[in-house]
């Protein structure tokens, strides 16, 4: 019996956690795609937890009708709510402040009038008790649900629409409607009275009628996910070729066409690009139409629907195409792999971070054999689709998490089984204005070091300020792991020394075992494969090369040690949380509000 009181006492929690824990992983998701995670992240949590106390400590008494009625409407209002609030926001270029005022509108509210289901303990010891667990349930449960992949193929204005719609209907099923007074009896037989049964009835089925034509006009201006068919903008020169939530969340293939004769410089410049956006971030673009230029005749390359495609808009992909050019190791037949833990691999030359596919494309183009890990498969397809990805061939494509899937070889070479050992690994996973911290620890680098040849050469991405300690922390892990690195800056223009300590850059790291000193061979006609973008990053690598010894002589004497990343030492995602606001402001330098609105 003490049992069952127990379960009837929890019973309202426990019925509350759900749909609040869905309304909650909704506006999350729905934030993303214009604050990106950093920004949206920051201060969530804690708003969240203010707004479950307002909720569940309110003092006004409200019946279950009324508390039913307020999470309907609140939940009708919030798809077109998580949209144009942060849409509005964001404009202020404010990375800080606009999500905190967000969450302010649209989270507080809704959590404070889901949260007021929330039994109420006997003391306020245990109430407070009891609403910090909810606290941590619901954190916990946020990341469970992301991890749902049925959940990918349903929108957030399905889902706070649907949750709208239940308590619409408890509303109508808890109304408080009086029995019908009994008359004095009367000479004339008088028409009864409806009983509280019939009139709920009524209600629901005049409800259920009229919701189908309401609940459609409340959804959100965002694009279907998966778009079905190209999507063109009724007032800008913008299309959107694939739109699709996915393993690390919002996939877009986008592209910018001709601009309108009154653009602004900006829009002018970024006309006529073909981009793969992740969120609030750039995976890769290429120039489309009148910008793709090509040298010494060699035609574009073209997408599956045969479609010319132009150079890569950024560099930095350009340059990983560098491993072919050194010429101080021993050569083995070349490989090419490509992870990515919200990151790809590419071809048996071993790549972190897919993206659109630019130098596992140029790669395969050099007939070398390319293995693909990829974790996000949206991320894969895009890049076959969209942006002239050869097929790698049966075997050659993992969509997985790189630490996995390299721990997994590690454990075949070691037990014996036939796997190639790879010549070259191109690691390049940076998105959203960060790394997943798990793939630059000593741990995984040795990992990977087991599956290479011992002279083979590791090619690492990674952006950021040059004299950071997130930079430091990365370069001196892998001098610690390879034993000499040289790395060397994507920038177009030779930078200024003010550049090179404020700007955000792309760093590209070259690392290898081999004991003779590393350098690279003068690069060819052949190596450019008709890009005057090749011809521009490869012909000058002498000029782009970074000093490692100017970045890693500031660490404090004596301190090395914690320079270097570990699986028990990895503050690296604590230190990019704090680039993440810089990165967000630049990509909305890169591409104008209306880019980033439209998904």
């Amino acid at each position: 019996m003490s049992s069952w009181l127990a379960f009837q006492r929890l019973a309202p929690s426990i019925a509350t956690i759900l749909p609040l824990a869905l309304a909650i992983f909704a506006y999350e998701r729905a934030l993303i795609p214009l604050y990106a995670s950093a920004p949206t992240s920051r201060l969530f949590n804690k708003i969240l937890l203010a707004s479950l106390s307002i909720g569940s400590f309110q003092p006004w008494m409200f019946t279950t009708s009324q508390k039913a009625f307020a999470c309907a409407a609140v939940l009708a209002m919030a798809p077109t709510a998580a949209y144009w609030i942060p849409v509005w926001s964001a404009r202020n270029k404010d990375p800080l402040w606009g999500p905190a005022v967000t969450h302010c509108a649209i989270l507080l509210p809704l959590v404070a009038t889901m949260s007021s289901f929330l039994q109420r303990s006997e003391t306020r010891v245990l109430h407070v008790a009891s609403t910090i667990a909810v606290f941590f349930t619901l954190t916990q449960a946020r990341s469970v649900l992301g991890q749902v992949s049925l959940l990918n193929s349903v929108s957030e204005s399905q889902i706070f629409l649907s949750l709208s719609f239940i308590y619409a209907c408890i509303t109508i099923l808890q109304l408080p409607v009086a029995a019908p007074v009994q008359a004095a009896p009367k000479k004339r037989k008088q028409p009864s009275s409806l009983t509280p049964f019939q009139t709920k009835v009524i209600l629901m089925a005049i409800f259920l009628a009229l919701s189908p034509s309401i609940y459609p006009n409340m959804r959100s201006p965002v694009l279907p996910h998966p778009l079905k068919e190209s999507y063109t903008h009724p007032s800008f020169p913008l299309q959107i070729h694939s739109s699709v939530q996915s393993t690390t969340g919002l996939i877009v293939v986008g592209e910018s066409l001709y601009p309108a004769p009154n653009a602004s410089e900006r829009d002018q410049s970024m006309s006529n690009v073909r981009y793969l956006r992740a969120a609030h971030s750039l995976l890769g673009g290429v120039w489309m139409g009148p910008k793709i230029m090509s040298i010494d005749n060699v035609p574009p390359i073209r997408d599956s629907y045969g479609t010319p495609l132009g150079d890569s808009i950024y560099g930095a992909f350009t340059l990983q195409e560098a491993a072919r050019l050194v010429n101080s190791t021993r050569k083995c037949s070349y490989h090419a792999s490509s992870f990515r833990s919200t990151c790809s691999t590419r071809s048996n030359l071993t790549c972190s971070g897919l993206g659109i596919g630019v130098s596992a494309t140029a790669f395969q183009r050099h007939n070398m054999p390319v293995t693909i890990v990829e974790i996000d498969p949206a991320v894969y397809d895009a890049a076959r689709r969209f942006f002239g990805l050869p097929d790698p061939g049966e075997g050659k494509v993992f969509l997985e998490d790189a630490r996995g899937w390299v721990a997994r070889a590690r454990a075949d070479v070691e037990g014996g089984k036939a796997l190639d050992l790879y010549d070259v690994v191109v690691h390049d996973c940076f998105s959203g204005g960060g790394v997943p911290d798990h793939i630059f620890t000593v741990e995984f680098w040795q990992d990977l070091k087991n599956i290479m040849q011992p002279e083979g050469i590791l090619v690492v991405n990674y952006a950021g300020h040059l004299m950071s300690d997130s930079m430091r922390m990365v370069a001196g892990t892998l001098l610690k792991t390879f034993g000499q690195c040289r790395a060397f800056h994507d920038l177009l223009q030779s930078p200024t020394k003010e550049q090179l300590e404020n700007d955000f850059i792309n760093i590209a790291f070259f690392c290898t075992s081999s004991i003779v000193p590393l350098t690279f061979r003068k690069a060819t006609n052949e190596d450019y494969l008709g890009s005057a973008l090749r011809r521009h990053c490869l012909s000058n690598m002498d000029d782009r090369e970074i000093s490692l010894k100017g970045i890693l002589s500031t660490i404090p004497e004596g301190k090395e040690a914690e320079y270097v990343l570990t699986d028990a030492h990895n503050p690296l995602g604590k230190l990019q949380e704090e680039q993440g606001d810089h990165h967000w402001s630049l990509m909305r330098e890169v591409l104008t509000d209306i880019y980033w609105e439209t998904y």
